[in-house]
């Protein structure tokens, strides 16, 4: 049976540091390793309930990290009848600095991060015959999970910064602003690449790539996020990225309906009700291009529009996955070969150009006009692409061109960052 480690994360108001408590998932089983016996030193058997805990525990709060996200980005709207919140705050940017939306995710990516340097901490104490090839494998492992969730909560802060030292809950170093902790992101992945280099995969990987490649495809991501166009190209060369492959090729979190594994939460049945909706952005509905079948990610309402919070009725739900137990991408083929794309746009406009026919071939569209690829073809193929997997927002920041949102209504706004958590004392 998988262990999924819960370290839960405090957050004291008055001492301002994260305090982390660790408890043994209900429902799994109680023989398991314990993070004080991991920290003391892993042993061989733990070595996998451990891998797996990480992984099963990357999952929590994904639903409302992406909402978050997809909501400010005006990819779709989030509405619960139970919290107006989704309609509210993140529609008109005016943020609480303690509200779920952004205390949640943020203490569950950083629960992730404990998780992973207690792993480290218990290599290095372990009395375990590990080979070198093997605490490669495992130090690989550990530094790339934890540049995948410092990357997610940075995303959410941007320029507030966030703690990338956090080794030590008793002397946590302070917050990095977005470019410093962008390049100690980067670090870990360089650093993890090589070890995952030598030692390989650690067991078991549940991605659908193997490790090193989800490395590379990461830094190729962060690579993007600094305008190092060379580094995302040479990231892009030991990545999965497959200009012949299928879109959709890549690294997921995986799901479940057995036991007590968890089910995906971004899952809505078509025609979802007002306690509980995703509704496709109308301007996402409305600026696609005739016959691109990435539109069939929203699906017209056979029920009816929807009223939400003042809002134009919305027509199409987000239709994404198709059940509870559909796997969601961390990052797939799609978003590589538009990176590819991105940092070839200007040097050598021949490869963007063929990289974006590809993506648009996919799509069942036909190419675009010779010399045509420019930041605005960038946009929409991406808006299109990776809709509602947590990217318009970040893009449009990164262009500048966050004035692009729409405004839905008298007195919405648009966000540009989240707030240091209220409690997250510096």
């Amino acid at each position: 049976m998988k262990i999924a480690i819960r370290i839960k994360v405090l957050f004291m108001t008055i001492i301002g540091f994260l305090v982390f408590g660790c408890t043994i998932e209900d429902g799994k089983d109680l023989n398991g390793p314990e993070t004080v016996s991991i920290s003391d030193g892993v042993s061989r058997p733990e070595l996998p309930q451990v891998v797996s805990g990480i992984l099963a525990d990357m999952r929590d709060r994904l639903n409302t990290q992406v909402d978050v996200i997809s909501v400010v980005g005006r990819d779709y709207w989030r509405h619960q009848s139970s919290d107006p919140r989704w309609t509210g705050d993140l529609m008109t940017g005016v943020l609480d600095d303690n509200a779920f939306y952004l205390t949640t995710p943020y203490a569950a990516r950083y629960a992730v991060v404990k998780e992973c340097n207690l792993l480290l901490e218990g290599l290095e104490n372990t009395t375990t015959d590990f080979s070198e090839a093997e605490k490669s494998a495992i130090r690989g492992f550990a530094n790339t999970i934890k540049a995948h969730e410092l990357l997610t909560v940075l995303n959410m802060l941007y320029q507030n910064g966030i703690r990338t030292d956090v080794a030590d809950p008793d002397n946590l170093g302070g917050f990095e602003g977005y470019d410093a902790a962008l390049n100690t992101i980067l670090g870990l992945l360089n650093s993890a690449a090589t070890d995952l280099a030598t030692g390989g995969d650690v067991s078991p990987n549940t991605l659908g790539v193997s490790y090193l490649e989800f490395n590379r495809a990461l830094t190729a991501r962060v690579a993007a996020y600094q305008g190092n166009n060379s580094l995302v190209l040479s990231a892009l060369d030991d990545s999965f990225m497959d200009f012949a492959g299928d879109m959709y090729l890549g690294a997921y979190y995986q799901f479940s309906a057995a036991g007590s594994d968890e089910l995906n939460q971004l899952f809505f049945a078509k025609n979802s009700t007002g306690a509980n909706a995703r509704i496709a952005h109308p301007d996402f509905v409305n600026s696609a291009e005739a016959g691109d079948n990435r539109l069939d990610k929203a699906v017209l309402r056979t029920d009816g529009p929807l009223n939400i919070g003042g809002l134009t009725p919305g027509t199409h739900d987000v239709y994404i996955y198709e059940s509870n137990t559909d796997p969601v991408a961390m990052i797939r083929n799609e978003e590589l070969i538009l990176l590819y794309a991105e940092a070839n746009m200007t040097d050598n406009p021949g490869e963007a150009e063929m990289a974006i026919n590809v993506v648009r071939n996919a799509a069942g569209l036909g190419p675009v006009l010779p010399g045509s690829v420019d930041e605005d073809r960038l946009l929409y193929e991406r808006r299109y692409s990776l809709f509602a997997e947590g990217h318009r927002w970040i893009d449009l920041r990164r262009f500048d061109r966050l004035d692009e949102l729409v405004i839905d209504r008298a007195g919405d706004n648009r966000v540009t960052q989240f707030p240091i958590p209220q409690n997250e004392g510096q």
